[in-house]
């Protein structure tokens, strides 16, 4: 099995030290390579892989990486991980996808449009973002609350830049 990553920076980095023990073919994608890895163009990446993970920050030029078109140059019955930011994939293209099979599955813990749902109480109103309620009733679709973040490393920084920012504003600090 061939596993593409598209973005190798620390979190990369770690999806791949951690895929070395599977024997499987790792590719990667990162317009800036660091880590100890098959690299290949984009288009390489896409037409390769059987499975795809999502390690890159969201900016303008990531905004729906993976659009419709590149979507349709994937591995037919691919599956796709994204633990990164939601907005990498557009998702309509990847429902189109996933109704169709052509991708076999997905595995989401960030979706578009995320933002007033995950970590609120939505018990007594509506949810308006349609394409998440279109996603959860996909049989291959997998979707969590925006939680892959929750590693010991991240709550340590999470902890230590809390107890910082305190201390700064007793000092009447910014």
């Amino acid at each position: 099995m061939t596993v593409g990553i598209l973005g190798t920076g620390r979190i990369g980095q770690a999806v791949i030290d951690r895929l070395n023990g599977f024997g499987c073919r790792i590719l990667a994608y990162n317009l800036y390579p660091q880590a100890k890895a098959e690299y290949v163009t984009l288009g390489e990446l896409l037409r390769q892989s059987d499975i795809l993970t999502l390690h890159m920050p969201l900016n303008a030029d990531t905004y729906h990486i993976l659009d419709r078109k590149r979507i349709k140059s994937m591995k037919h019955g691919a599956l796709v991980i994204n633990t990164a930011r939601g907005s990498l994939i557009d998702t309509e293209a990847l429902i189109w996808a996933l109704e169709n099979g052509r991708l076999g599955g997905a595995a989401l813990d960030v979706v578009e449009g995320e933002e007033g749902i995950f970590y609120h109480d939505c018990t007594n109103k509506p949810i308006h973002n349609q394409l998440l309620l279109r996603l959860q009733k996909l049989p291959n679709a997998i979707i969590t609350p925006h939680t892959a973040f929750y590693t010991e490393h991240a709550l340590q920084d999470i902890v230590e830049n809390t107890i910082q920012n305190c201390l700064e504003f007793e000092r009447g600090e910014r």
